[in-house]
């Protein structure tokens, strides 16, 4: 039983990195819902440029703005925990997977915009923010388009609800990702 469900999360993971890769070859938007300000097509004004200092799990990253380095939440999504040393049986299904796919999106030196919503920091001092690519990928929603996680709703933070839900519908009923493997 615990050889087949890690050889599913390991397709899972291939799959979503395979989808990543043609997106990327072919220029195409992952969204299947464009909008006039569609949050994957262009980098929304008020965006900041930042650099990735590291990724530490799938929603959770430092970005250095050259004037300081952030602890940054990505808003609207949640993905499965990681074991730690002070939590070491608090390991989720698809949780290593997730973290991996956001690297894959977000290697170390790797230019980004980020953009707050209307709560920049959580109660625990992180920056709140949307994550997008040069090329316009919106990272957040991409996470959840490959179903690496769940949409979220915190607080007054929900300029891209509607398309994060979505996109959580859609993964789920396709079964990508965590959807297929947990």
């Amino acid at each position: 039983m615990a050889v087949h469900l890690k050889r599913h999360r390991i397709l899972g993971a291939a799959l979503a990195i395979a989808l990543v890769a043609l997106v990327a070859l072919t220029g195409c938007s992952a969204s299947s819902s464009p909008s006039v300000e569609s949050p994957d097509t262009q980098i929304p004004s008020g965006a900041f440029e930042a650099t990735v200092a590291y990724v530490h799990d799938g929603d959770t990253l430092y970005l250095d703005t050259r004037s300081t380095e952030l602890k940054v939440r990505l808003i609207g999504i949640d993905t499965p925990e990681l074991a730690s040393q002070q939590r070491p049986d608090a390991e989720e299904c698809y949780g290593v997977e997730a973290r991996e796919l956001l690297r894959d999106f977000l290697p170390e030196g790797t230019e980004v915009w980020a953009l707050e919503d209307q709560e920049p920091e959580d109660r625990f001092g992180r920056s709140l923010l949307y994550v997008y690519l040069d090329d316009g990928t919106f990272v957040n929603l991409a996470m959840i388009e490959l179903g690496a996680a769940e949409a979220i709703k915190v607080g007054l933070n929900d300029r891209y609800w509607p398309e994060l839900r979505d996109a959580e519908v859609e993964a789920n009923a396709a079964g990508l990702g965590m959807w297929g493997s947990c």
